[in-house]
């Protein structure tokens, strides 16, 4: 019985474990976003509850749209950093109070997106309609924020209520779903989510099996292509 290459061996091991593990990640990927379509599918049929009246029930409200008065000074915006539809500008931040106690008096809220900094015309007092988010884990490719400059990268909760100088909401923010202002866009991430993983995944597996037949087919080859040689 002819010796596999170990070298050989070892390296499409290491592949093959790679691409198998990248098409299950996919498949995890895909059950969570089967989920959370269908939570958006749930969300989008009620219709939008004010703000306090859902926060004082228990349970998961992520992704309900809500209403709200947000009482926000326009010089007290923060303005972070962001791309919509390929332009990039700026999220606008501002907090908002809210019946609430025992320190979740106090929200988030993202009015939408502008390209220009600051705004024009904005307003000090808005009948907001949004949705409430969870707040997102940045990865290692965004920048830290620097608060010293008042530039802006990510929704951090502990940076922005050093900002403001308030103890924000943690589980949740509103992200505006209509306008608010003159030159500011809603944002809406809930709006053209698509759900690919299958597709990913079959791809990384059809890989990982182009790989195997590619790693037999040198098996076999091997010993003619030697024999040759000699």
């Amino acid at each position: 019985m002819k010796r596999l290459p170990v070298g050989l061996t070892l390296a499409v091991g290491v592949a093959l474990l790679i691409l198998l593990g990248l098409g299950t990640w996919q498949m995890q990927r895909l059950h969570w976003k089967e989920q959370l379509l269908a939570d958006l599918a749930r969300t989008r049929a009620i219709a939008p509850v004010a703000l306090d009246s859902l926060l004082s029930q228990p349970g998961d409200h992520v992704w309900r749209q809500v209403t709200l008065d947000c009482r926000s000074d326009p010089r007290d915006f923060v303005y972070m950093h962001g791309v919509s539809d390929g332009v990039a500008g700026f999220h606008v931040l501002t907090v908002c109070a809210t019946g609430q106690e025992g320190g979740q008096g106090v929200i988030l809220a993202d009015l939408g997106f502008t390209a220009q900094q600051p705004l024009t015309g904005a307003v000090a007092l808005t009948a907001l309609t949004g949705r409430l988010r969870r707040f997102e884990t940045p990865n290692a490719f965004v920048p830290p924020n620097d608060p010293k400059a008042d530039d802006w990268y990510t929704r951090s909760v502990p940076d922005l209520s050093k900002r403001w100088n308030v103890t924000l909401r943690s589980d949740y923010f509103v992200a505006a779903t209509q306008p608010v202002a003159p030159g500011l866009t809603p944002v809406d991430a809930a709006a053209n989510l698509s759900n690919r993983h299958l597709e990913y995944a079959l791809t990384w597996y059809g890989l990982a099996a182009a790989l195997i037949g590619v790693y037999i087919a040198l098996l076999y080859s091997r010993p003619r292509a030697i024999s040759q040689r000699k």
